[in-house]
Order: C-alpha cells, then sequence, then structure tokens
C-alpha cells in the first residue's frame, strides 16, 4: 500500500491531531448537554457542530497523511507513497478551510447574540462573516486550480501545475484568518463594557471568548511554512509543519468558541442533605424488633426505628436548649380485646385503662 512508518515532523502532527480531536470531542458534547439543559440551542450551536465535524475529517486525514511521508523528505520515501499522501493532504486543505469557516461563523453568531439591537457591532460581525465566507471561496476555487488536469498534482496524468498558486491562497486565506481571529478576539471586551452583568461574570465571559487569539497566533505561525508549497519535490515534507499548525488554529477555535456555552456550569450548587439524632453518650440504642417490617423514610427524617447514639468525644451541644432537647416521653398502651357471639348477644368487653405516661425530664 506504500505505506511508511511515522517520522520527522509527522510525529508532532499525528500525536497533535490525536489530542485536539479527543479535546474538541470532550469539550462540545458537553457544550451539547449545557445548551439542551439551559434550552438555549441556536445557530451558533449548529456552526460549531458542522465545524466539528468537518475539523474531524481534516485531523483523520493529517493522521493518514503520516504514514504516507508527511513532515519527511523525499528522499526517504517512494513515488507511491508520496502520490498517495499529497492526494490525501490536497483533500484535506478543502475540508480545513471550510472547517475554520463554519467555526467563525459559530464565534460570530454567538456575538451577535450578544450585541443584539446595537447595530454598530451588527454590522461589524456581519462584514466579518462576509470576509470569512470570501476567504474560504477563494481559497477552495484557488487550489481547485492549482493543476489541470488536478491529478496531475499527485501523478496519475499530465499536465500543467503551478504550485505557488496555492503557497499565493494560502496566504490570503491565512491574513483573512487572522484579521477575523483578532477581531473576534477583541469584540467582546467591547460588548460587554456597558452590558448590566457582575463584574466577575463579566470578566469571566470576555476571557473565555477571548482565547480565540490563540487561534490567531496558530495562523501567524503558520506562514512561516507556507512557502514550502513552492517546492514541487518537498510538497509532503512542508505538510508535516503546514497541517500542524492547522489544526492548532481549529482546535483552539472549537474549544475557544465552545468555553462561553459551559460558564452555565460554574453556577451550579451540589447540596448535600444529611440527618442526625442529637442522644446523650448514656443513652442507649434502639433497634427495631426482629419482626417489624422497615419503614420507609423520607430524606432528612430519622424514623423512630433507626435511632443512633453519639459515640464518646462527639461534639454535643450543651447550651439552655440541650435540657430541652432530650425530654423523653415514655408511653404505655394497653391493648383491648371483645368477644361476641354468633348470634350478637352475650358481649363480652375489656375495659381499657387510661394511658399511663411518665416524662423524664433529663437535663
Amino acid at each position: 500500500m506504500g505505506a511508511v512508518e511515522v517520522a520527522g515532523d509527522g510525529v508532532a502532527l499525528y500525536y497533535g491531531a490525536i489530542v485536539l480531536l479527543v479535546l474538541s470531542w470532550i469539550v462540545f458534547p458537553i457544550r451539547v448537554g449545557v445548551r439542551t439543559w439551559r434550552k438555549t440551542w441556536g445557530l451558533d450551536d449548529y456552526f460549531m457542530l458542522v465545524g466539528i465535524v468537518l475539523f474531524s475529517v481534516t485531523a483523520a486525514l493529517c493522521i493518514a497523511c503520516c504514514f504516507y511521508g508527511s513532515g519527511q523528505f523525499a528522499r526517504a520515501l517512494s513515488l507511491l507513497t508520496i502520490a498517495r499522501g499529497v492526494k490525501m493532504f490536497y483533500i484535506a486543505e478543502y475540508f480545513y478551510a471550510v472547517s475554520a469557516m463554519f467555526i467563525k461563523f459559530s464565534i460570530a453568531v454567538a456575538l451577535l447574540r450578544i450585541a443584539e439591537n446595537r447595530r454598530s457591532f451588527e454590522w461589524v460581525l456581519w462584514i466579518l462573516i462576509g470576509l470569512t465566507f470570501i476567504a474560504a471561496l477563494v481559497f477552495c476555487v484557488g487550489i481547485a486550480n492549482i493543476c489541470h488536469p488536478i491529478n496531475t498534482l499527485w501523478g496519475e496524468s499530465d499536465g500543467k501545475c503551478n504550485l505557488q498558486l496555492n503557497t499565493n491562497v494560502s496566504l490570503f486565506f491565512s491574513a483573512m484568518e487572522i484579521m477575523t481571529d483578532s477581531s473576534l478576539s477583541i469584540l467582546p471586551a467591547f460588548l460587554l463594557w456597558n452590558i448590566q452583568m457582575k463584574p466577575k461574570v463579566k470578566v469571566s465571559v470576555a476571557i473565555m471568548l477571548a482565547l480565540g487569539s490563540f487561534a490567531s497566533c496558530a495562523t501567524i505561525i503558520r506562514l512561516k511554512y507556507l512557502t514550502l508549497y513552492s517546492d514541487p519535490g518537498e510538497f509532503m515534507y512542508g505538510t508535516g509543519k503546514i497541517g500542524f499548525w492547522s489544526l492548532i488554529e481549529l482546535g483552539i477555535g472549537i474549544v475557544a468558541g465552545s468555553l462561553p456555552a459551559l460558564r452555565p456550569l460554574l453556577s451550579l450548587r451540589i447540596t448535600v442533605t444529611t440527618s442526625s439524632v442529637y442522644r446523650r453518650p448514656s443513652d442507649r440504642a434502639y433497634l427495631p424488633s426482629p419482626r417489624s417490617k422497615p419503614t420507609p423514610s423520607r430524606p432528612g427524617v430519622m424514623m423512630m426505628d433507626s435511632f443512633q447514639t453519639l459515640e464518646d468525644g462527639d461534639d454535643v451541644d450543651h447550651t439552655d436548649r440541650d435540657s430541652q432537647r432530650n425530654i423523653v416521653k415514655e408511653t404505655r398502651y394497653t391493648v383491648t380485646s371483645k368477644k361476641m357471639s354468633k348470634d350478637g348477644e352475650n358481649l363480652e368487653r375489656v375495659t381499657m385503662p387510661e394511658w399511663n405516661q411518665k416524662d423524664d425530664n433529663r437535663t
């Protein structure tokens, strides 16, 4: 099949893709759960869902490329291995661009929720959405015209290729990504400035939204390696670094775009209800009769057949309420019976004595 051992820059790409896949698929399902629980599912969640699916395909193709020479020099690879690796990475580029577009859409729509009825911010966000769409469209159209026919790129036919076009459209796309990422990172601070929110909440939301700036940092680093596309002989070597930073950009975008939706989890309160009965250390525990049936108890209620004694050394309240809490009332009951003949006569009754109550006030 032409597969080789992962080596060179392909090692970082391989493990980076796995880590980002696991991290994104941990965060996003939690986001879905919170949005469903809060009944706030919206358009931004649909965009992020599409984005993470496309990102997963991109990461899977990059992982496959690692076994076909990604990040390795051509002298260590066969022509068949290079051909298959180039073809996989070329397909991954389409998924990368469209995935990045939907992730930006999701973040921008989430900000539109905050910027409701604030026209200036709404216009800025819609412009950013439009620029993101244009950048993705130019990128996809550009790389589709690298070679004529396109399968010339991986050696299945004879034709003409212009790998410099791949570099140019990639630089254009990256520049647009840096601009949109930076704008989407700065806008939250201005959007939340005059909103009536607690200062701590406002700061936490701004920080979570501003984490998207890390995605732009990955894109800036990626710019350095885009010129590797121009060398047709070492195309697979360049895919190691370019693929790694492309996945970093997408993965951070998914995590940063999902964190604000997880903020309601910070307001959860865990309440533990406990019940206890106060007994003096000298009192004996009352145990239920073996013939008695267990009585279901309600939370916070201690049933009469489940008294417990405190061990020596337990904290005891010796205030004035102590004497009132330890009043034990003993009540004796007398069971009555009556006999009646079949004809209803000769009734024999046993009288019921008066209740015999004794109060023992233990102070």
